[in-house]
């Protein structure tokens, strides 16, 4: 996923300035599409958008203040926009990266719920497998260093491997609801 198109989807929900974006994706909903973004590349991109013609911005005067740009999509920009998320979904090998969330959010807002469902049935899918595949796996014997603690390094790796069965079941169970509000909504 590119930054652009994290850009382009929120200014196909709603208008903004280059500081709005920077106060969203500074925002706890955010950060969970990109943990860390300077103003200066949102402007950079802004900036790059608007070449391409995907975005225009207008000057709204500010009393003692700069001026603020307001940035919105161009008929193109939502045509982009629209052509990104209509693109084959491929899950990404972590269930947690913000691909998924990123295309769900922006998909959810803008495209049918029958492309919604197809882009929830892709990735419940994958993620039903990764999880069958996580729960079979093998222990395979390793060599360990001679003063490590096997017993307890055991019980961590065992720990740490089932916070991530947990967490990937969680996923699955999250898919599964909106599959099915989505289902019985009649998309």
């Amino acid at each position: 996923m590119k930054f652009e198109h994290l850009l382009l989807g929120y200014l196909g929900m709603r208008h903004a300035t280059g500081y709005d974006l920077k106060r969203w994706l500074d925002s706890e909903l955010g950060r969970i599409f990109r943990p860390s973004t300077q103003l200066s590349q949102i402007y950079r991109a802004l900036a790059k958008l608007a070449e391409q013609g995907w975005v225009v911005f207008d000057v709204e005067r500010q009393e003692g203040r700069p001026d603020a740009k307001i940035y919105r999509l161009t008929p193109d920009g939502h045509q982009e926009l629209r052509a990104w998320l209509a693109t084959p979904y491929q899950p990404t090998p972590r269930f947690a990266e913000p691909e998924f969330l990123t295309r769900f959010l922006f998909a959810g807002a803008l495209l049918s719920d029958a492309e919604v469902v197809g882009l929830v049935r892709v990735e419940l899918e994958a993620r039903r497998g990764q999880l069958a595949e996580f729960r079979e796996r093998a222990r395979p014997e390793e060599r360990w260093a001679p003063e490590l603690d096997y017993e307890r390094a055991m019980r961590a790796l065992d720990r740490a491997h089932e916070y991530e069965d947990r967490a990937l079941e969680g996923h699955v169970r999250w898919l599964e609801e909106i599959l099915d509000d989505l289902v019985i909504r009649g998309a």
